[in-house]
């Protein structure tokens, strides 16, 4: 028995280094294009699937990692999900993103069906194709630097609330392979063996499920913000991970029990934690392993695709393709026009969105495996999600410029006030305002924050101490919880649009990570660190660092001025003056760098900023 299990666990420890190197290498071909990655792992798929080259006999092996890979994926999806986004406008906002898949799928169905579909396979394929892809749209939006304008806003809110229907169509899924069944007639032998249920059974088992559901949420809000919390006394950052992760597949298993999916469960989980400080620490810290748990995923999908059945349906995959752009585009941006967004941000909208995306790979998966479309309908709509995702760049550029054309055009004459609150007339960014990140609030940072208060400047903090975060925010202060060496956490705070990063910290380690991520995600961000010893200055300007203020030196000058001051001006003629402060020094130098950016940029480029 032993030696079996080891020879099964060598097998998949094989299929799992075929996948990877497969995978990184059509990563790496895709990324030199400037293509998506998720197209990239499909198509690895395809090559080494069973219909190609046969690399990886069967997908099923598999099945197990890419079920957690699925978990992980919606748990990652909704910790990312910020319904305070929504809250600005949230009856137009609930209409444009549930209406906008209702009647993407009422108009792709009759046109499903004339491909030879049948109507229970129609439904489940048109449902896929109506969800957009979040990962792909919001790396197009954040690498434009678009997340602050209007379409980049509108965007954002209409995938959060495709996130949210997506659990009904998971739902509904089990409903229509029933559906399925009895249009097949597979369902006799069935009816004969179990009476069938009556609509009043039917109708109290789905309230118990949606009850099971509310219990859950309930007890998860209780209680995870507190055990999250407490994982945090020791200052170890990976008990806060373990927790999360628990949390995750701990509520899977749980709506698993209601009769719900996994998948359900763990978004649920990340839904909750999304209403917390930790939800952009504990995001970037399961990033990596839920990226590649995702690329593990999305190339066991890819090996469902067959080749030959894309090679002699290409036609009917490019007609797809267009025809869900189409549909999508204009019932996205139509719709986004008629609840008051203005017709060029909701052309650019519905272009962004014209594609289909992860949870359309998820939903047509679980179709496929409940029986409600064939092996051969899963393989074509696969390809055309893939398609679609590859298109995706050249349809935003499409959106750009019809917006510019368009640009004369106001909302729906019904509509009062913009949807975004925002001027009719321009979508333009406020490039008069500045905006600081500082990374740290003790000493250093209190002094820097106070001198940006009274300058008026728009900051944000970035603070890894839970007791100082929920203080600052019931003082309502700009907070943002997590490690500032963090991607995810410094994308939060404002990276891809802020002026300059000041790091306080004295974590020497943290502020070195903390350079070379900002500088790889923001190149023309001014940076000014601080380190404590004089050898790590050449460290931090080599990985990013514009400015950087050494504690020994700063203190050093501060006790020079004070003394020269001292012997200029004569010892009674002066009060007596607190010992200078290395922290209080630092925080000084620090303010002065940043001022002399800003004086700085106003007179033009200035040496030394920028990527190093």
């Amino acid at each position: 028995m032993l030696a079996v299990a080891g020879e099964v666990s060598g097998a998949i420890v094989v299929d799992l280094l075929k996948i990877l190197a497969v995978a990184g290498v059509v990563a790496l071909i895709m990324q030199r294009m400037r293509l998506a990655l998720v197209p990239a792992y499909l198509i690895a798929g395809a090559i080494i699937g069973p219909s190609a080259l046969a690399f990886v006999p069967s997908h099923e092996t598999l099945a197990d990692v890419t079920h957690l890979a699925i978990v992980l994926l919606l748990f990652g999806i909704g910790l990312e999900l910020d319904v305070s986004v929504l809250r600005r406008g949230l009856g137009r906002m609930v209409v444009a993103g549930v209406g906008s898949c209702l009647i993407s799928i009422l108009a792709g169905w009759p046109v499903a069906m004339l491909f030879g579909l049948s109507r229970p396979a129609a439904l489940a394929v048109c449902m896929a194709l109506s969800l957009s892809s979040t990962a792909v749209v919001l790396r197009i939006i954040a690498d434009r630097r678009e997340l602050q304008r209007r379409s980049g806003r509108l965007s954002f809110s209409v995938l959060v609330v495709q996130d949210i229907v997506v659990l009904g169509m998971l739902a509904l899924l089990p409903v229509i392979a029933t559906w399925a069944a009895l249009a097949n007639g597979a369902a006799e032998t069935a009816a004969t063996a179990e009476p069938p249920r009556s609509g009043w059974e039917f109708a109290g088992d789905a309230v118990l499920m949606m009850g099971g559901v509310a219990v859950l949420v309930v007890v998860a809000k209780a209680v995870l913000p507190t055990v999250l919390r407490e994982s945090l006394r020791g200052k170890r950052l990976e008990v806060m991970m373990l927790v999360g992760l628990a949390a995750a597949l701990g509520a899977a298993v749980a709506a698993r029990a209601m009769g719900f999916s996994l998948e359900m469960g763990a978004f649920l989980a990340g839904f909750v934690l999304a209403g917390t400080p930790f939800r952009h620490q504990l995001s970037g810290q399961i990033g990596p392993l839920r990226d590649i748990l995702s690329a593990l995923f999305f190339t066991a999908v890819g090996m469902k695709l067959d080749p030959a059945v894309v090679l002699e349906h290409w036609w009917i995959i490019l007609a797809c393709v267009a025809a869900t752009a189409v549909i999508k585009a204009v019932v996205i941006g139509g719709v986004c026009w008629s609840v008051g967004a203005m017709a060029s941000t909701a052309i650019v909208v519905g272009l962004y969105l014209a594609q289909a995306g992860e949870f359309s790979l998820i939903l047509i998966g679980e179709a496929s495996d409940l029986g409600i479309v064939s092996e051969e309908i899963a393989s074509t709509t696969i390809a055309v999600i893939v398609v679609s995702l590859i298109a995706t760049p050249g349809l935003a550029g499409l959106g750009r410029h019809l917006a510019r054309v368009s640009a004369h055009i106001g909302h729906a004459p019904w509509i009062k006030s913009s949807l975004m609150g925002e001027p009719a007339e321009v979508d333009q960014e406020k490039h008069d305002l500045k905006h600081i990140i500082v990374g740290g609030f003790g000493p250093v940072g209190r002094r820097i924050v106070e001198e940006l208060e009274q300058a008026g400047v728009s900051y944000t903090l970035v603070e890894l101490n839970p007791d100082t975060v929920r203080e600052q925010r019931r003082q309502h202060k700009p907070i943002v919880f997590g490690d500032v060496a963090n991607l995810r956490v410094l994308e939060s705070a404002g990276i891809n649009h802020a002026d300059a990063l000041i790091l306080t910290i004295p974590d020497e380690d943290a502020v070195m990570r903390a350079c070379a991520v900002a500088r790889r995600r923001a190149p023309d961000i001014f940076i000014a660190a601080r380190t404590g010893l004089l050898s790590k200055r050449s460290v931090a300007t080599k990985l990013g660092a514009d400015h950087v203020t050494v504690d020994e030196m700063a203190t050093a000058e501060a006790m020079v001025r004070v003394v020269m001051e001292r012997v200029a001006a004569g010892r009674e003629e002066l009060p007596a003056e607190i010992e200078p402060d290395a922290e209080l020094a630092s925080a000084e130098a620090q303010r002065r760098a940043i001022a002399r950016e800003g004086t700085e940029a106003g007179e033009g480029p200035k040496e030394g900023t920028g990527a190093k």
